[in-house]
């Protein structure tokens, strides 16, 4: 064998496997097919913008246990921005605690539901009507933006999860970026003799009982005892497996996984502070019903981050936006900024000092977001948790069960299979 395991993928979740695996004492390879590490965490460069910006992976959600553990072993800092939300509609803006989001009715009601279906199977149903319209928007805007998912084929039992999770409507940031984070976990992968190669893309994985073969589209052919693939569930489905995995693939297309558009604006000044209201100069997330309906500041921090918007937009919206050119969504945002603001959409281009379009629906190595539960999924990740040939196993976000879809998932699965490679008897390399 030419190394113990073979890790395809250098994001998050192929860190953390490497360096657990490494730490004890196996010899590790990870193969990534980009010229970077971090996968869907995608740091930009500070001097354009002022603060750690990311194109990717931002927030903290939740408890995050994994996330927080880690954060303190790298010495970086968590912010918690302020606990409330701002809300734009065709009125006044309003300030909101994120709690009220939730709503009761719909909580009461997803609590009595015995079977699960789809959330438009679920509301269309239950809260039927013009009278419910209010609702069901909210609850699909909901469904999309913040799960990027498709609401035709999104879980009510995960939505009802997600709404009774208090801790789930806790965000935070790492002041330094998530790009601190898994540089941290590089380096960490480096002390302990993990060999990380870059532009190295699988493309075929040859797995038996004796080991397993993988090969990458530069030539390159490696062997190993084990393989654990970390990719997006779109890139599984482009690699050639033999013998063929039919049922994991099938598997695979039980799950959602949904299409985001982010897009950062640096401004000249913070224009928007004080534009109708005093309290814009606190303003942390606002949604809307634009083209592109969520953005948010990098608040309470200073300096030039004070002037950066990220906008937003998830789920079938971003699906039907994601063939357009950057400039072209760059313009949509502006455009929906300024319907926000009451103000011209020529003032608001020609305060423009930066802007960046993360299209990850278009990103040849992502073709996409992140994955969201349909009512298919619990069976689903059974059979995809299952190694076949005990030699070729499956991680990442997917797998990071409540935190599923985010940093902290993917961090909690490569974790989870480190811990299973390690309580087997890998065989070391000759």
């Amino acid at each position: 064998m030419d190394t113990d395991v073979i890790i395809v993928g250098a994001g998050a979740c192929g860190l953390v496997v490497a360096r657990e695996l490494a730490k004890a004492g196996k010899k590790v390879l990870v193969l990534e097919a980009r010229n970077r590490i971090g996968g869907r965490i995608c740091p930009l460069p500070e001097e354009t913008w002022g603060y750690p910006a990311q194109g990717g992976g931002e927030f903290v959600h939740g408890a995050a246990p994994v996330t927080h553990k880690l954060v303190d072993e790298a010495g970086l800092t968590l912010i918690h921005p302020i606990p409330w939300w701002e809300m734009r509609d065709k009125d006044e803006p309003v300030t909101i605690d994120p709690a009220v989001l939730r709503g009761d009715t719909l909580e009461n009601k997803l609590k009595e539901l015995k079977k699960d279906e789809t959330v438009y199977e679920f509301l269309e149903r239950e809260f039927p009507g013009e009278e419910n319209k209010a609702l069901r928007d909210m609850t699909y805007r909901r469904a999309e933006g913040y799960d990027a998912a498709d609401p035709k084929r999104m879980s009510a039992f995960a939505l009802r999860e997600e709404l009774s999770n208090e801790n789930g409507w806790v965000q935070k940031n790492i002041k330094e970026g998530y790009g601190a984070l898994v540089g941290f976990l590089q380096k960490e992968c480096m002390k302990y003799g993990a060999d990380i190669r870059l532009n190295n893309r699988v493309v075929r994985i040859e797995h038996g009982r004796n080991g397993a073969i993988v090969a990458c589209e530069n030539g390159t052919k490696l062997k190993a005892a084990k393989i654990i693939t970390t990719v997006p569930l779109p890139l599984i489905q482009e690699i050639e497996f033999a013998p063929a995995i039919p049922e994991k693939l099938a598997a695979i297309s039980q799950i959602g996984y949904g299409t985001v558009i982010k897009t950062l604006v640096r401004f000249k000044t913070k224009w928007w502070a004080g534009n109708r209201e005093h309290h814009f100069e606190r303003m942390f997330f606002l949604f809307s019903n634009e083209r592109i309906p969520t953005w948010w500041t990098q608040y309470p921090e200073l300096g030039a981050a004070q002037t950066v918007l990220t906008g937003w937009i998830g789920g079938p919206k971003a699906h039907a936006l994601a063939a357009l050119s950057d400039e072209e969504i760059l313009d949509v945002g502006l455009t929906s900024l300024a319907n926000i603001f009451e103000r011209p959409v020529g003032e608001l281009r020609s305060e423009v000092v930066a802007a960046k379009v993360m299209n990850w629906e278009k990103d040849a190595l992502a073709k996409g977001a992140y994955s969201y539960p349909t009512p298919e999924t619990e069976a689903a990740l059974k059979i995809l948790g299952q190694p076949a040939n005990d030699a070729l196993y499956f991680a990442g976000e997917v797998f990071g069960g409540d935190a599923n879809a985010t940093v902290e998932g993917a961090l909690a699965s490569g974790q989870n299979v480190a811990r299973e490679l390690l309580s087997q008897s890998t065989p070391k390399a000759k």
